[in-house]
């Protein structure tokens, strides 16, 4: 049995990646709030430390070994710039960099020799858009922290890569008043928004291609190629 675990896996991308390493035949974990019902889900606040190691623990007595480690729990603040204060900005780079970082700590002697680590990160940390500052910062890091990882990993044949969503059709996306993603989509060179699967596509490339580590996968459509 191969065993993965998918972090923030309760909806969106996170769900569509757990379900693409599911028919791969892969048994998943999955890590969200609200997910009691799927199989293998563990309910674990992923921007606290003592979250982080509520997860490890439960996956640790669970599973001999993970092939697949992907971190896709994340947080945002649409705060202006003056308006975001330091709980603000430090909630952010908990989530999106601080806790996947001591996660990896945690996990790292039952990871797969061979195995694979993927971060979910944006369009936002290679190309800049002005919704959230410390979510484009915070995912530049996240870039930052996988290639730094890399070495770390490599003597035991562990690959660590990274992808880069743009403007996907999630839950929240769909949430946008159409004037605001007609906007969107002509700034996009393939002029609409991409899917869940889409991601978990690429996604399932950077875990299967054994020659891929280090890299930063953009999957965004073409956004800001028009």
């Amino acid at each position: 049995m191969k065993y993965a675990l998918v972090t923030g896996s309760s909806r969106g991308i996170g769900a569509a990646i757990a379900e693409k390493l599911s028919e791969n035949g892969f048994s998943v974990f999955r890590n969200g709030r609200g997910i009691s019902e799927v199989a293998q889900s563990i309910q674990a606040d992923l921007s606290t430390i003592d979250g982080v190691n509520a997860l490890a623990d439960a996956v640790l007595a669970k599973a001999p070994m993970l092939e697949c480690v992907v971190l896709n729990a994340g947080a945002t603040c649409r705060k202006s710039l003056k308006e975001t204060g330091l709980m603000d900005w430090q909630s952010v780079i908990d989530t999106n960099v601080t806790m996947p970082f001591f996660l990896v700590q945690r996990l790292f002697e039952r990871i797969s020799d061979g195995g694979s680590i993927v971060f979910v990160s944006s369009a936002t940390s290679v190309k800049p858009h002005a919704t959230s500052v410390p979510y484009g910062v915070s995912k530049a890091a996240v870039n930052m922290l996988a290639q730094c990882l890399v070495k770390e990993f490599a003597p035991r044949g562990i690959r660590v890569n990274v992808i880069c969503p743009g403007f996907i059709d999630t839950d929240w996306q769909k949430e946008k008043p159409q004037w605001l993603r007609e906007k969107i989509e002509s700034k996009i060179a393939l002029k609409r928004f991409g899917t869940p699967e889409e991601v978990a596509d690429a996604c399932m490339c950077l875990i299967e291609n054994s020659y891929i580590n280090g890299a930063v996968m953009q999957v965004d459509g073409g956004h800001d190629f028009e």
